[in-house]
């Protein structure tokens, strides 16, 4: 039972704030302009912003758990490569290709790393996740822009090297990374005048996001593209942690550390893989409903991911 307990109070935070936003939405109180103006205000700029303190505040220097690091950044690898391989086997449509591949790889780990991880085990996951982040963003960013583009149904997107090169260059998320990584290394300390009211700003992110994410939640029919979305969401929520969490407990990963890979690897797809969908030639369609349903099933199977992993010892 108390297993179970510790389960539920994890997720159910996450869920709440979605359930808020879209019960909101539904009775007509947001509107749908309003959504999307605060979807931009938070993934433009209280996004990057809390990458930036965060990073900037918890920077190790030396990124001494050199063994997170690895396993960490070769799982996203291996993930990345596996799924290209069998969605370009599999599927035909290049558009398809790119929103499927970014579906399964990128995970919402930006959202969901720090509550999760931290309603696990508090301050002590701060260290270990945004240090992490650093890494893990940055990556993240850099293949989806490449990945879309040389997918994109745009000529003018497809295999433009500037384009790619402009669309990396301009990501805020990839900005609110490296300058918070800059930041840290060289100790840049701020006023406390400045400094209060971006801390504030910054832990405003994560629980508007998943408001907002609840609020723009839309259950359309999703018969054309059922079994993709389905396959995505499979491969996302069920294969990808199952896989990668087994290989890191057999690394040895335990409590604090496996929380962080738990917040990597079984968190679901996210929702900037739509935006950025959407805006590079891609099916954006496609990833705003892979977005959806992995968002929403996301929070039975983290709960079970946790819970399983509570009752064996690990977490």
């Amino acid at each position: 039972m108390t297993n179970f307990i510790f389960s539920f109070n994890v997720i159910a935070p996450l869920f709440v704030l979605m359930a808020i936003g879209y019960f909101l939405h539904q009775i007509h109180f947001l509107s749908k302009e309003f959504l999307t103006q605060l979807n931009r205000f938070v993934f433009k700029f209280l996004l990057p912003l809390m990458l930036f303190q965060e990073i900037r505040l918890s920077y190790l220097g030396d990124f001494s758990n050199v063994k997170l690091i690895l396993t960490s950044v070769t799982g996203v690898a291996a993930i990345i490569f596996i799924s290209t391989i069998i969605i370009k086997l599999t599927i035909k449509r290049k558009a398809r290709q790119g929103s499927m591949i970014q579906g399964i790889y990128r995970s919402n780990f930006l959202i969901y790393g720090i509550p999760l991880a931290t309603g696990m085990y508090g301050n002590e996951a701060m260290a270990p996740i945004t240090m992490l982040m650093g890494i893990i963003v940055p990556i993240y960013n850099i293949v989806a822009v490449v990945l879309l583009t040389l997918h994109s149904d745009s000529e003018n997107n497809r295999l433009s090297s500037k384009k790619m090169f402009k669309e990396i260059a301009s990501n805020s998320l990839l900005l609110g990374a490296i300058f918070g990584l800059l930041g840290g290394i060289i100790h840049l300390e701020l006023p406390q005048s400045v400094e209060v009211p971006l801390n504030q700003l910054a832990k405003m992110a994560s629980p508007l996001a998943l408001f907002v994410m609840g609020g723009e939640f839309r259950f359309r029919s999703m018969r054309n593209n059922i079994y993709k979305v389905v396959a995505v969401t499979v491969s996302r929520l069920i294969i990808v942690p199952v896989v990668m969490l087994f290989i890191c407990i057999q690394l040895g990963f335990r409590n604090v550390e496996l929380s962080v890979l738990i917040s990597l690897f079984a968190t679901p797809t996210a929702i900037a893989s739509y935006i950025m969908a959407k805006n590079m030639g891609n099916d954006g369609e496609l990833s705003g409903q892979i977005v959806v349903l992995t968002t929403l099933l996301s929070c039975v199977t983290i709960f079970f991911i946790v819970f399983f992993l509570r009752t064996w010892g690990f977490l």
